[in-house]
């Protein structure tokens, strides 16, 4: 009976990420005319890929603008960074053993990159 309460009240705080809306308007199109769980899988993807290059490039520039100490702490936090975020969304991978996991590690993993990416991008202003 406990395993079932915090499954289901795992499953209530973890839905927002498999549904939340990107500010990619090609992410926002494909989740509407999605009519999978493989389809939703593939706009995850796809998204994911898009957001992991604005957050690459985000490092990149940041990282042109420091001195080579404060690179050298930026390397350091991104790395941190990407295993904290990986070993976060494992366990969305794998609450449930079902096909919302898929759906549920992929939107972890979106929002953490999305996110990250905004942080880095606030780096560079003033």
């Amino acid at each position: 009976m406990n395993r079932t309460l915090l499954v289901a009240s795992l499953m209530t705080a973890i839905v927002p990420f498999a549904v939340a809306q990107s500010d990619s308007p090609a992410y926002s199109q494909c989740m509407q005319t999605a009519q999978t769980t493989l389809d939703m899988n593939n706009c995850n993807g796809a998204e994911i890929d898009r957001q992991d290059a604005r957050l690459n490039s985000a490092y990149k520039k940041a990282m042109a603008t420091l001195e080579p100490a404060q690179q050298s702490q930026l390397r350091d936090a991104q790395r941190l960074w990407i295993k904290y975020r990986d070993a976060n969304c494992k366990l969305y991978f794998s609450l449930t053993g079902g096909t919302i996991d898929q759906l549920n590690g992929a939107g972890c993993v979106l929002e953490l990159t999305k996110a990250r990416a905004d942080e880095l991008g606030k780096l560079l202003e003033p």
